[in-house]
């Protein structure tokens, strides 16, 4: 990606700040036909993001959660935004949210981009580097005290018998981006997110997959892009649980469900 795009991220990512920070904790949230939760502080990040980028990269695609329809949806290059992940969260002024931004080239993720705010966290995944504010990320040691290893989970119970779980800590920060970034540095051994879209997964999915983790849904196929892409709703076409994390340890997980 060119300096010029870079640029244009972080002014993004500056302005996005100001947008969301004010209204924290004091908006009035409701729900979406699919259950999940809008604000209209969503429908303002999103239009402020989607024209930006229009005005700046106009040959790209974008996919927005919050738009109703992609911009050059069979455009090569596409932006996938996820323009307050934790809606829950902000709207009841706990601080796990945040903006992703991810690019994919033809359906495969290229760079990512992840902004929270209140936590004073920005990743960047580019040329092959993973950047938390500006520095590569040193990833944290694997645990060595059982009482610390974790899973991220995310609308799973419906899906699954979390007891099955045992010997690992769950817990949910109400951001399946937060998760995934999370995963990817060090802060948990997997995470498990219920069927989602595809704005919930872009924008981190580089960080864990130049890690060498794997995706696979609870059948242990594996996640397409692509096919996500040639859905019509972006989401997961089979409603099932997707578990994400080192080889072994999404195998660790599968089997206890089998």
């Amino acid at each position: 990606m060119s300096s010029n795009h870079r640029h244009l991220i972080g002014r993004i990512l500056d302005q996005y700040d100001q947008i969301v920070l004010r209204p924290w904790g004091s908006v009035v949230a409701d729900e979406k036909p699919d259950g999940s939760t809008v604000t209209r502080i969503d429908c303002e990040a999103s239009e402020f993001v989607v024209s930006t980028l229009k005005q700046f990269t106009p040959e790209f695609g974008i996919i927005s959660e919050e738009a109703v329809e992609p911009y050059l949806a069979q455009a090569d290059w596409q932006w996938v935004i996820d323009p307050l992940d934790g809606t829950a969260a902000y709207a009841r002024g706990l601080p796990v949210w945040g903006l992703g931004i991810g690019l994919l080239y033809k359906g495969e993720p290229q760079e990512g981009y992840l902004r929270f705010p209140v936590l004073g966290e920005t990743y960047a995944y580019r040329d092959g580097r993973c950047l938390l504010n500006g520095r590569d990320v040193q990833s944290l040691p694997d645990a060595t005290v059982e009482d610390t290893r974790n899973i991220m989970i995310t609308a799973i119970h419906t899906y699954m018998d979390v007891r099955l779980l045992e010997g690992f800590r769950l817990h949910n920060l109400g951001s399946n981006l937060y998760h995934m970034i999370s995963l990817a540095i060090g802060r948990c051994e997997a995470i498990i997110t219920g069927p989602c879209y595809i704005w919930d997964l872009a924008a981190a999915l580089p960080f864990c997959r130049a890690q060498g983790f794997v995706e696979r849904f609870l059948d242990g196929t594996p996640l397409s892009l692509p096919t996500m892409l040639n859905t019509g709703d972006f989401g997961f076409r089979m409603k099932q649980p997707l578990i994400i994390g080192p080889a072994d340890q999404v195998q660790n997980v599968l089997r206890r469900f089998a």
